[in-house]
């Protein structure tokens, strides 16, 4: 399989650069520089969709279904690393690298709470339970301000909106990372465009940024494959929508731009840490935060029995010591979010293949389902993504 790194400088944090620099903010990272960053500053509108889990191997698998994306693509971007929900949609929303912002993955042990939480729905790793926000407040701990807070400081004429699924809107994720952006849930597909075309509608008045997130194609890729017929289905739709909308706002000055967070890769093998003696006899505490992003705090006494236990794993994960990955900069450039420090762990393994590895907490053991695709490692079909642009 083809290894794609993170490129700081063709990547999503790329693209919000390229967003940033047309309302005049200041930028730690160059914008993209297939983006025309004039066109971009004289626009009227600005429209950013994020189709989570939307990877270039979709819009190379399924060409009938993504005419109107494919007429309009620009070229490939990378995610940033890990490819995953949790630090590439903190990225779009921040303009940082998972190393500025600290949110590296799904599951993060958090030493201030004596437990692992699924960082971006706020949930008990092991009970899957959403937790009180004010007593676990992770968003407190890993982040960093929000694009449109950025925004009004330098652009006070623009209206910004922050549209996302009704089930994800009152999130305190969402509600924290929407800054003055207005909120507005959606229903489904048609809810979605029918808001999108009113507010941008030549009818419509004053300059707008929106932001727009769907958990989908991500969410069904999990459940049915990468390459499903329903995932099939959700992107004919989306590009069905999408050019509507586009002869909709034919004449408003609007540029949509549309891209993903990370793609995903059909997983045919699951490891288990708990059933490798060896390796979890070695093993400080569970391994997290993803299953193809694995940080392994390891007793130090016990280094040289974790290298030969991993071993038999090399052909499809890389692994790398603590000062090793760190060298690597995959997590980016900036200045170091203080809770890397304790994210890291001494080891930390990356998939390369198409396997994933996970601890298995024994109140709860195995899934009886596992996922189909996951996402997080460094193949091409989770880290490119698409870069779309649409200009009416």
């Amino acid at each position: 399989m083809n290894i794609v790194y993170p490129d700081y400088k063709n990547s999503i944090v790329n693209l919000v650069s390229s967003i940033l620099k047309a309302y005049d903010v200041k930028t730690d990272h160059p914008p993209l520089e297939q983006l025309d960053a004039i066109n971009l500053k004289i626009k009227k509108n600005i429209i950013l969709i994020i189709l989570d889990g939307f990877g270039m191997n979709l819009l190379t698998k399924f060409p009938s279904s993504t005419t109107f994306l494919n007429k309009n693509f620009i070229s490939p971007i990378t995610s940033v690393f890990p490819s995953t929900t949790s630090a590439a949609i903190t990225s779009l929303i921040t303009g940082k690298t998972p190393w500025e912002h600290g949110a590296i993955g799904w599951t993060l042990y958090f030493k201030e709470f004596a437990k692992n939480i699924d960082y971006l729905p706020n949930w008990d790793s092991i009970t899957y339970k959403t937790q009180n926000a004010k007593k676990y407040n992770v968003i407190d701990y890993v982040g960093a301000d929000n694009i449109f807070n950025k925004i009004s400081d330098t652009t006070v004429d623009v209206q910004q909106f922050y549209l996302t699924h009704e089930e994800l809107s009152q999130s305190p994720n969402v509600i924290r990372n929407s800054g003055t952006a207005e909120i507005i849930p959606y229903s489904d597909h048609e809810h979605l465009y029918k808001t999108l075309n009113k507010l941008t509608s030549k009818k419509s008045s004053g300059r707008k940024l929106i932001y727009v997130y769907s958990s989908s194609p991500d969410k069904i890729e999990h459940h049915h494959g990468v390459y499903a017929d329903e995932v099939d289905k959700f992107i004919q739709k989306t590009d069905s929508y999408l050019k509507k909308l586009s002869s909709q706002l034919a004449g408003t000055d609007t540029t949509i731009l549309v891209s993903a967070d990370h793609g995903l890769i059909d997983v045919d093998k699951y490891f288990y840490v708990n059933e490798d003696k060896k390796l979890f006899d070695s093993m400080i505490m569970p391994t997290f935060p993803e299953p193809r992003f694995i940080s392994f705090f390891v007793k130090k006494h016990k280094m040289k029995q974790f290298e030969k236990a991993f071993q038999k794993y090399e052909d499809k994960f890389l692994l790398f010591d603590r000062e090793e990955f760190l060298k690597h900069k995959f997590l980016g450039k900036g200045k170091m979010h203080p809770k890397i420090d304790d994210f890291v762990g001494d080891y930390l393994a990356i998939a390369i293949s198409n396997a994933a590895m996970k601890s298995i907490y024994m109140q709860n053991g195995k899934w009886k389902k596992e996922f189909y695709a996951h996402h997080a490692g460094l193949t091409e079909d989770e880290m490119l993504v698409p870069l779309i642009e649409i200009d009416t």
